[in-house]
């Protein structure tokens, strides 16, 4: 094994490939010097700033270490990024459709709906793949249907759609649960309604009192004023 100091040196002032320094970089965390290798990561992120794998190794010492706030600033760079890519699996998916196979493409738009679960057109897309390809389930594209209504503010169509989802697929422990969720949620709203409805009613008793009373006043001093010499 290389000196560190070599391999640090070499890292730290040599710009060389990508991958070429992430081999240094490794090199240095075999030793065991969190510091070291933040360093070299930091330096390497200077030339390579977009690289995933040496932000990733970055993120992993920074956690390591213990620098948790540190660790989750790499992290919300690198989802940024895979965000950014993930579009590809959109674009894999068209491919798919094209060449007929459609058991792959479903898999991508599935792999994209986990990023952009907002693409109606997309979460359809796979529903109607899913339908027409016998034996594939269609469990994401009906819960990410569902998600959608859910975030439009249609609450009990969403409740509905998760509902048909449980029914065909018993076992879909997660749609159980946001189901639960969901219903758990349009409780509390009909709760908060009731007690608004409620309030509503009482502070309209209390103008109709107050109107009676104010009306009460202006026919006492009406009769007063008529009573004065």
């Amino acid at each position: 094994m290389r000196p560190l100091d070599e391999i640090y040196n070499e890292t730290l002032n040599k710009p060389v490939t990508p991958r070429e320094s992430l081999l240094l970089i490794k090199a240095l965390k075999e030793k065991g010097e969190p510091e070291i290798v933040i360093k070299a990561c930091l330096k390497a992120l200077e030339f390579f700033p977009d690289d995933i794998n040496i932000r990733k190794t970055l993120a992993e010492t920074y956690l390591e270490k213990g620098s948790i706030e540190l660790a989750e600033k790499e992290l919300e760079r690198l989802c940024e990024k895979i965000d950014e890519l993930s579009s590809l699996f959109r674009l894999q998916a068209e491919l798919f459709i094209k060449k007929d196979r459609i058991k792959e493409a479903i898999n991508s738009l599935r792999l994209y709906l986990a990023h952009y679960s907002d693409d109606q057109e997309a979460a359809q897309l796979v529903s109607k793949l899913s339908s027409s390809h016998k034996g594939e389930p269609s469990i994401l594209p009906t819960s990410t249907l569902a998600e959608i209504y859910y975030k439009q503010g249609e609450l009990q169509e969403a409740i509905k759609i998760y509902e048909q989802t449980v029914k065909a697929f018993p076992d879909d422990e997660k749609s159980k649960l946001r189901l639960k969720e969901l219903r758990e949620i349009k409780e509390v709203e009909g709760r908060e309604e009731a007690k608004g409805g409620l309030l509503k009613e009482k502070k309209l008793r209390l103008i109709r009192v107050l109107e009676r009373w104010l009306s009460d006043i202006e026919q006492r001093r009406a009769v007063s004023l008529l009573h004065q010499p």
